[in-house]
């Protein structure tokens, strides 16, 4: 007796050629007409489509997958020689003359500036967004509005931008709800500045701060 096996994969391959071959047949028709009749005609339909997802790209920072920080320092000025460090000599004033400093990453810097960039193609453009959150390292977070009990207020953190504008000129704006407009198929290349009104002597000792989320949403 003579049995025959057949491979399963050649049977699989073999149907799924047969289907793609069915399926790349483009529409066939004819026309056919008496010599002395009308002219003969043939007739065939290509649909021809695109499709364009809705795209938006926001920058905030260097251009890749890393968080930028904005970290604002205070502290004596002039500074203290041998600081941080016990019983040095200081000849300032009491109180003393503090000073805020600004450092990021991200790109590294000491001006407080990140670069920014947005870019959609839907129509109607997109709103870009902020809102406060905590930063995951353990700071206290920034009191809401003013500058309250020794806390640095979100109303003097301010941010300076455009292309794309910030949503508001400090922290205290970044609720979710306060936006600015990001136009279609327009490309948006600028910067953030961030900065500081708050007296540093109002200060208490301690470490503050909030992750700014920044959220560019299209219709």
């Amino acid at each position: 007796m003579q049995t025959t096996y057949f491979h399963k994969p050649t049977l699989m391959v073999g149907a799924l050629l047969a289907v793609a071959a069915d399926g790349a047949r483009a529409e066939q028709t004819t026309g056919i007409q008496n010599v002395a009749a009308t002219p003969a005609v043939a007739r065939a339909n290509v649909n021809v489509r695109v499709a364009v997802p809705k795209t938006v790209i926001l920058r905030v920072g260097d251009a890749n997958g890393n968080v930028s920080d904005v970290n604002f320092s205070v502290s004596v000025t002039p500074a203290v020689v041998g600081a941080p460090g016990n019983a040095l000599p200081y000849a300032g004033t009491i109180p003393p003359v503090l000073g805020t400093t600004v450092v990021t990453t991200n790109p590294t810097g000491t001006t407080g500036v990140l670069v920014t960039g947005a870019w959609t193609n839907v129509t109607g453009g997109a709103k870009l967004t902020c809102t406060l959150g905590a930063t995951g390292t353990g700071e206290t977070p920034f009191a809401s509005g003013a500058t309250a009990g020794g806390v640095p207020g979100t109303a003097d953190i301010l941010v300076a931008g455009t292309t794309p504008a910030h949503p508001g000129a400090s922290l205290q704006q970044c609720d979710g709800t306060a936006n600015s407009s990001i136009a279609a198929l327009t490309s948006l290349v600028g910067t953030f500045t961030y900065s500081t009104n708050f007296a540093s002597s109002a200060i208490t000792a301690g470490n503050y701060g909030n992750k700014v989320t920044y959220v560019a949403t299209t219709p």
